[in-house]
């Protein structure tokens, strides 16, 4: 059964507590780099089942997300109010073909990504994070404080899932 958006928050928020998003966010990449150091193309390659992602389709999609982080960030605090277009995340990984990308590429990618977006928010100063705003086609008004918060739970949700993925890896 697929959980809801309003589910999949509360659970996700649930991985991030009360720690500073803006900390989990800085680490993300080094984590993710320390979990996929090592390992070879296969291991990186290995899926747990048929419609659960490898390591490196994680990789990717995080790339990904923060390329489509970036620009909700930019747009909501150039213009609040913004709407926000959802995109399908399957349909990105199965389209730009995550399965076959370079893990070490990916992650230098989002790693860039991240860091860009960080020195964004630093400009413009938290308060501008909670006036800021879009409207998401699904998920209604979110502000940039509010997308803050989703991106680093939504990092620990996949080093939660890129654990797993490698504690059934067939080593």
């Amino acid at each position: 059964m697929t959980e809801s958006f309003e589910q999949y928050r509360k659970r996700v928020l649930g991985y991030l507590g009360d720690r500073d998003p803006i900390r989990v966010q800085r680490s993300t990449p080094s984590r993710v780099e320390r979990l996929v150091s090592g390992l070879s193309r296969r291991q990186l390659n290995q899926r747990p089942g048929p419609d659960r992602w490898s390591v490196a389709e994680i990789v990717a999609h995080m790339a990904d997300a923060e390329l489509a982080m970036g620009w909700r960030l930019r747009n909501m605090l150039a213009t609040s109010g913004v709407r926000l277009q959802w995109f399908d995340e399957a349909a990105w990984a199965e389209r730009f073909e995550y399965a076959s990308m370079d893990v070490g590429r990916s992650l230098g990618l989002f790693r860039c990504l991240r860091q860009r977006n960080l020195d964004l928010l630093h400009s413009v100063g938290r308060r501008e994070w909670r006036s800021c705003y879009g409207v998401h086609e699904l998920r209604g008004r979110q502000t940039v404080w509010d997308f803050v918060r989703m991106e680093a739970a939504h990092d620990l949700a996949h080093i939660r899932q890129i654990k797993g993925v490698l504690r059934n890896l067939a080593m």
